[in-house]
């Protein structure tokens, strides 16, 4: 019996012949749209793939091998060829392996998909003379550009923080080596604009056992875009968006919703909805897509604490699952699915193409911002007893729906923590945000903990700015935030309401903070909850439940050097997990969230999904039997092992072969 790849090397010359003069062109078709309760399609999601389709594809390449590639899933006995071969949890595939694709088939692919298939290259390769791309002009320009995320979110492969792809190529002085490399960067990349590019990606992928990423900006604390010889579905540009005033959900919502495209912005989400009259939730950061594994994570954000999580917002959403399929998904139309992809994670049953959620009302905000270090007290004692202070008033400030997002650390830089030790403490207020309310209010709030800062004689100077709408508030009190670096890796906790009820527990926490800075790292804080003051949260949502109980997500890091050997990496990782413990023993019964967690968090799914794992797990095995998706910290990823080639642990990052994990 020939295998799959004999038949096809067989074939190759009438293959050859048929896309030469068939005319080989995109497989799609546009259908109605007969939606009743959900939101109208976009177009784009109406041009899809069909059973019809691909039986056009199979007598136009003459080939029923290869077309057999495209097909969707099938449980029953003639599925294809190509399908049997993908055995249920085998190693994926990598270039150079005697199965990988063909040049000829990846041309037939680019064909069908209507010339929308990327080679990608590393972004940094401009900048390496062994690379066909050299070019030291736009190597200047890309290395001017490296720490912004506009550049590396209009790159088909390229990622936010490089650690977790490998260090693989870097611009100088961003580099530890003076060579580039793939890494884990995909190989190929699918440009998406329509409904059916994704349904043929995912069909390839899952049909030759392909490693599949799915890249909507490249933001992600570990890297999810990224995977060694992996096939990458890009959704950035699928930026629909329409508003639909008086929209019935099936979860019996009945009042104004906005659909948007998966790759619609945060900045765009925002100003949108300003237009409109509205305010939506969405992330704090400016460039973070909203119907990526943000909103799928359970998206964090200013108007938290005021309406909830992100997730909660969503009334409906289009998918494309590991089958190929295209559904609608809401709380009464696939209702499962509609659970899990509303807090249960991103890369983990299918692709989102848009979502539907609530248009909010235009609230009043008043942001507030400042900073003060150890050289505007009277001394370190002074200077603890301020951050003290301030979480002395998390419980009043997140009652009242406001939102902090504070950083701690020893450095004169005011940037992480320069060295275990450092004395140059400081607190940097980047926005305390405060929805549905005016600058007086907002001073009255704040004055008990001001008047604390008065007494330990804090010099300090507040910059208050407000607007009648939450867009113009957020846009000045978040610029966009540095990226493209390798030298932190982060992992976080969640302190519920009853740590800041007693005083013990709360004391632990402020000597915790302090024990950390001293210790050479640093925090990334926020005082927030999950459970919004005007709003009941959903019940039908897989959000982590600490969430709900939450009164702050800390993050703490480690840091080094660009030119930091994988030792120091590792080291340093490990520091930053085991000193963790200390949080973890102050809120036993908490977690983390997920999307800003420790890649070797301790009980991953206990931490990032709680009670809800059981019931993940088992619509993982349901939706995605042979694991189509994956990501490090996904619903399942206990199952499989990223064969690490740089130096550390497997799983560490993602550059190397994704296998079932070792017995």
């Amino acid at each position: 019996m020939k295998g799959t790849w004999e038949l096809a090397l067989i074939a190759s010359a009438s293959l050859a012949q048929a896309t030469s003069t068939a005319s080989l062109t995109a497989a799609a078709t546009t259908v109605a749209d007969t939606a009743v309760s959900a939101p109208s399609l976009f177009y784009n999601e109406r041009v899809q793939l069909t059973e019809g389709v691909l039986a056009d594809v199979s007598v136009a390449l003459q080939n029923e091998t290869v077309a057999s590639m495209f097909a969707f899933a099938s449980n029953s006995s003639s599925q294809s060829t190509a399908t049997k071969r993908s055995v249920l949890h085998s190693c994926k595939l990598m270039p150079g392996d005697s199965w990988w694709p063909l040049d000829l088939i990846w041309d037939v692919f680019d064909l069908l998909l209507g010339g929308n298939l990327i080679k990608t290259v590393p972004l940094a390769s401009y900048c390496y003379p062994e690379w066909p791309q050299y070019n030291s002009a736009k190597c200047a320009e890309i290395t001017a550009d490296w720490l912004n995320s506009d550049l590396h979110m209009a790159d088909p492969a390229s990622i936010m923080l490089p650690l977790y792809e490998g260090r693989s190529c870097l611009p100088s002085p961003y580099n530890y080596t003076d060579s580039c490399t793939q890494g884990a960067y995909p190989t190929y990349a699918v440009n998406v604009s329509t409904v059916a590019q994704i349904q043929l990606a995912v069909n390839f992928a899952r049909n030759l056992n392909l490693r599949l990423v799915v890249k909507n900006t490249g933001h992600d604390f570990n890297g999810k875009a990224s995977g060694k010889g992996a096939l990458s579905i890009w959704t950035h540009y699928l930026k629909d968006k329409s508003y639909l005033p008086n929209f019935k959900a099936a979860n019996g919502y009945v009042g104004p919703a906005i659909k948007f495209g998966s790759g619609i912005q945060v900045h765009e989400a925002y100003e949108y909805a300003k237009t409109l009259g509205h305010s939506v939730v969405g992330g704090e950061a400016v460039t973070v897509g909203l119907g990526g594994g943000y909103t799928a994570g359970g998206g964090h954000s200013p108007l938290s604490s005021m309406y909830g999580m992100a997730s909660d917002q969503v009334l409906a959403m289009q998918v494309v699952l590991a089958d190929g399929r295209f559904i609608t998904a809401s709380s009464t139309e696939n209702s499962d699915v509609f659970w899990m992809l509303r807090g249960g994670g991103g890369s983990t049953i299918g692709v989102v193409t848009s979502l539907t959620v609530k248009a909010l009302p235009q609230l009043e905000t008043t942001t507030v911002t400042f900073n003060f270090t150890v050289n505007d007290t009277p001394g370190p004692n002074a200077f603890w007893a301020a951050v003290g202070s301030y979480l002395d008033n998390f419980e009043s400030f997140v009652d009242a729906g406001t939102y902090g997002y504070y950083y701690i650390g020893a450095s004169s830089m005011e940037i992480g923590t320069t060295y275990a030790g450092d004395t140059d403490y400081y607190f940097r207020m980047e926005s305390f945000v405060a929805p549905n309310m005016s600058v007086a209010q907002t001073e009255a709030l704040l004055a008990p903990w001001f008047n604390t800062l008065n007494s330990l004689n804090i010099t300090y100077t507040p910059w208050y700015n407000h607007a009648d709408n939450f867009h113009d508030a957020w846009e000045v009190a978040f610029p966009q935030e540095y990226v493209g670096t390798d030298v932190v890796k982060t992992a976080s906790r969640l302190l519920p309401r009853n740590v800041f009820q007693s005083d013990d527990l709360r004391n632990q926490t402020w000597a915790a903070y302090k024990d950390a800075v001293n210790q050479g790292l640093f925090i990334a804080g926020f005082h927030i909850s999950g459970t919004g003051i005007a709003v009941e949260p959903p019940t039908d949502s897989a959000l982590l439940p600490a969430w709900r109980d939450a009164l702050t997500h800390v993050i703490v890091g480690s840091q080094w050097n660009f030119t930091s050997s994988w030792d120091v990496i590792e080291s340093s990782s490990l520091f930053v997990t085991e000193w963790m413990d200390v949080l973890r023993e102050i809120a036993p019964d908490s977690g983390a969230y997920m999307s800003e967690g420790d890649l070797i968090e301790p009980n991953q799914q206990d931490a990032f999904y709680g009670a809800n794992y059981p019931r993940l797990y088992a619509l993982k095995q349901k939706y995605d039997p042979t694991g189509l998706f994956f990501a490090l910290t996904a619903v399942g990823a206990e199952d499989w092992e990223v064969q690490t080639t740089d130096p550390l642990p497997y799983s560490w990052n993602n550059n190397g072969r994704l296998c079932p994990k070792s017995s």
